[in-house]
């Protein structure tokens, strides 16, 4: 019960801050330059005239005040209803949720290949502390977070898609082509993970529980693993489901460079084209997706570490 009340009070939090953010991401696309009116006009290739001004801003209802605006809008996002792109003619929400599954995909892919370089390696790395090889990811890791995406994403495609030609330029959302935008998504995080799953281990492994353990027969490695692991892991959940919110958010960066048709490129074409209903959709759905991944990871500590007071 307490766990209940706990969760659904956690739930009530989140309505203010979506209210918070929904008024934030109707002002602040609204104050940005250039005259929505106009612009759509020119993308449809028609002449811009005070006739066709008037009757775009009474369609798209432009016309009314802000605060009028506002609340119709927030009427429909209730409904989630965003209105209609200003290029494509179509539902918004059924643009960003058309691509939601690409960006999904790249997602869940990138955070499987950082965890499943990290964990092993820092086992290692633990397991043989201050050897060459504990020096060797040590200096990978420090690397590894400091190199940009958009950049380590430029050499990648330019090496495989350029020169080998083992991969297509232009990839798609293709299964077959997914390794290079994942794999350049997961460097940064892979080598965070891996560099605090080993301090975390070093630190647990001198614990007393670990070293009963040793004590009654059970190999170094072994230990680590049957009971190093999960006291290590826990600090990284936070920042593991942190980071799955953002990897959801779309990466514009990677999106573009590999031509991967997710919500981040899509974000990235309306800002350009001032498509301000898609935009702010667009920031509500990722406020949702941040708040929902918190809630969860709130839900998944209750239950894994009994150490934590609901209070």
């Amino acid at each position: 019960m307490r766990r209940f009340r706990f969760i659904l009070n956690r739930i009530l939090q989140m309505i203010p801050v979506l209210l918070a953010v929904s008024i934030l991401a109707f002002v602040l696309s609204n104050m940005s330059q250039g005259d929505i009116a106009s612009i759509t006009i020119r993308s449809q290739g028609q002449e811009v005239t005070e006739e066709s001004l008037a009757v775009i801003r009474q369609e798209l209802g432009l016309d009314k005040p802000l605060p009028v605006q506002y609340l119709n809008w927030l009427k429909k996002a209730l409904h989630l209803d965003f209105g209609r792109s200003f290029q494509t003619k179509k539902p918004v929400t059924e643009e960003i949720f058309r691509r939601f599954p690409a960006t999904l995909k790249l997602a869940v892919v990138a955070t499987l290949i950082s965890i499943m370089f990290a964990l092993p390696v820092a086992l290692l790395c633990t397991r043989y502390r201050n050897s060459p090889f504990d020096h060797v990811f040590r200096a990978v890791s420090a690397c590894g977070t400091t190199i940009p995406d958009f950049w380590l994403g430029l050499m990648l495609l330019y090496a495989f898609a350029v020169k080998l030609r083992l991969v297509p330029v232009v990839s798609g959302n293709k299964w077959q082509n997914i390794f290079l935008p994942a794999f350049t998504l997961s460097v940064n995080n892979g080598a965070t993970y891996l560099r605090i799953l080993r301090e975390n281990l070093i630190k647990v492994r001198g614990m007393d529980y670990m070293r009963a353990a040793r004590a009654r027969g059970l190999g170094e490695m072994e230990t680590l693993i049957r009971h190093g692991i999960k006291n290590a892991m826990l600090p990284c959940i936070t920042l593991i489901g942190v980071n799955f919110g953002k990897l959801l958010s779309g990466m514009f960066a990677c999106e573009t460079i590999f031509s991967w048709n997710g919500i981040g490129k899509f974000a990235v074409d309306s800002i350009r084209l001032k498509d301000i209903p898609v935009i702010q959709g667009y920031i509500l759905v990722v406020a949702v997706t941040f708040i929902l991944i918190n809630l969860l990871l709130d839900i998944v500590y209750l239950y894994i570490d009994p150490k934590i007071q609901i209070e």
